[in-house]
């Protein structure tokens, strides 16, 4: 099992990226995620995730939002 601090520093540093690409603070990027439910896949699907290139998985966050109904 992976250590929560991991998963926690893998999600913090998503969310920064998440909001420099989309010109967001990282407070609407926190808020944004959340509302969408992409922390919590975020945290399910940690040890895929945090093996793959950042800003894939940024775009895939964006994606996934999208889908539950997000508008970037």
């Amino acid at each position: 099992m992976y250590n929560i601090r991991d998963i926690t520093e893998y999600i913090v540093v998503l969310i920064a990226a998440f909001a420099k690409q989309f010109n967001m603070t990282e407070a609407q990027a926190y808020q944004f995620l959340h509302q969408h439910d992409a922390i919590k896949v975020t945290h399910e699907y940690y040890d895929v995730m945090h093996t793959q290139p950042l800003g894939d998985m940024v775009q895939s966050m964006a994606s996934y939002c999208k889908r539950k109904g997000g508008k970037l």
